[in-house]
């Protein structure tokens, strides 16, 4: 009778312990959220896969007065918005990201440089205490000045190197796009993927006073 008291309470406990581990990951995954803007869809193919191999959250900036469908066209409304230091208009401009505290964050490389319409969202953000990993599809200028910008329009943040894709490219980049989550992150599969921060020093912590606290009420 006692060993099979041991055995089910030790089969409780394994339970237990297996459900809050799940919670956990759940709960990291939900503390990220991919932003991201594209023109063209080749930054949100890019953004699309990570969604799809992470599982989490995304908003898309969509400007309220679409650019231009010619490229060399909207280059120059790109060039004029910085010159004159402009503030595109959006739909449904994201307002608060108090929930999360990990930001994927994608745009088309222009002029060298994160579009304008980038700045106007991350103007709206509090980003103190946050990080931010930047991507971005770029036509040969890999991340350009994007990364100081990031920084000089999203202070308080913690700003990681950017991973950039030549645009022409982005559709054969799926595994190279896993493999960039996987460095950054703990990506174990579809399911499971928690933040590969200093979080994860409390979390060890807290697993192991946990299993202490549950064996002593056991």
């Amino acid at each position: 009778n006692i060993i099979l008291y041991i055995y089910i309470k030790m089969k409780a406990l394994l339970v237990i312990l297996l459900s809050l581990l799940s919670m956990e990951n759940a709960i990291e995954k939900d503390k990220m959220l991919v932003i991201f803007f594209s023109r063209t869809g080749n930054t949100e193919t890019f953004a699309n896969y990570i969604k799809k191999n992470a599982n989490i959250n995304s908003y898309r900036i969509v400007p309220t007065t679409p650019y231009p469908d010619d490229y060399n066209i909207m280059l120059e409304k790109a060039k004029e918005e910085r010159s004159n230091n402009e503030r595109p208009e959006i739909k449904d401009s994201l307002t608060d990201i108090s929930q999360y505290n990990t930001i994927l964050l994608g745009y088309p490389i222009w002029h060298g440089h994160i579009p304008n319409i980038i700045i106007t969202q991350l103007e709206k953000l509090n980003f103190n205490g946050k990080t931010i990993y930047p991507f971005n599809t770029h036509g040969g200028s890999g991340v350009g000045s994007s990364i100081s910008d990031i920084k000089e329009y999203a202070p308080g943040a913690n700003v990681k190197e950017g991973y950039p894709i030549n645009g022409n490219e982005i559709k054969n980049k799926e595994e190279d796009i896993i493999d960039w989550l996987d460095d950054n992150f703990d990506l174990y599969s579809n399911d499971t993927f928690t933040t590969n921060t200093n979080n994860n020093s409390f979390n060890i912590k807290f697993k192991y006073s946990l299993i202490i606290f549950l064996l002593i009420l056991f």
